[in-house]
């Protein structure tokens, strides 16, 4: 091979190689431009505004713990039932924190504005009480599976005596709702939700008064002097 074909032959080479490298970095910046996820955050917000103080008054004071949910709903991703037994995670709407965080929050909250109790203690407080109040949330999601879509809200409180050794529990109920989503979009689903825990909290909130009641935890009348 002469002097000139062989220059002639690796300018042809580098020159191919050099269009192979800028295809594949055009291909690259293809990959590179995507549109950006457009995920969308929502928060429960159960607020106690038009709910009237209780008038007994406990002695006691209430440690709320933190609140257990199912491994099915534990995620912030909203969840949907799309068919029998069939289950939806919306990655693109999801809660700004865990929804245990949340309801956890809104419940202390909503406790301590009850006046009910001496004071109302998070799980994170090092203060001690003399009840303890426990939840599990069994199912929180949208039912999108029926002609009318629904939040549906599954949940059971049970309250101890911390102040007994053998920690009695002298409160248990399950609580069940399904509220009726006005309009489409995720939006609308957290707002039923906190409808539907809203009920939830204003119905055990009347339960646990009646309890401080019969168990003589209040302080409205001192029991000591019965014979």
């Amino acid at each position: 091979m002469g002097k000139n074909k062989l220059i002639n032959f690796w300018i042809c080479n580098i020159s191919v190689m050099l269009v192979f490298v800028a295809l594949c970095a055009a291909a690259g910046c293809v990959k590179l431009e995507r549109p950006s996820l457009d995920r969308k955050y929502y928060t429960l917000d159960v607020v106690r505004d038009d709910v009237q103080e209780n008038n007994i008054k406990s002695v006691k004071n209430l440690i709320v713990r933190r609140i257990k949910i199912s491994p099915r709903y534990e995620d912030r991703d909203l969840v949907y039932k799309v068919g029998d037994n069939v289950f939806e995670a919306d990655y693109y709407n999801s809660f700004f924190v865990p929804p245990a965080s949340l309801i956890t929050q809104d419940l202390r909250v909503w406790m301590g504005k009850s006046g009910v109790f001496a004071n109302v203690l998070g799980p994170e407080s090092l203060g001690t009480g003399e009840l303890l109040l426990e939840g599990v949330v069994n199912s929180i999601y949208g039912d999108y599976s029926c002609m009318e879509p629904k939040a549906v809200i599954k949940m059971q409180f049970i309250m101890l005596n911390n102040s007994n050794p053998d920690l009695p529990i002298v409160y248990s109920r399950d609580f069940s709702r399904e509220e009726t989503i006005g309009s489409t979009g995720p939006a609308a689903l957290v707002k039923a939700m906190n409808k539907g825990l809203t009920e939830i909290f204003i119905e055990l909130e009347k339960d646990l008064a009646e309890t401080v009641r019969a168990n003589h935890f209040d302080s409205t009348k001192d029991y000591s002097q019965e014979k």
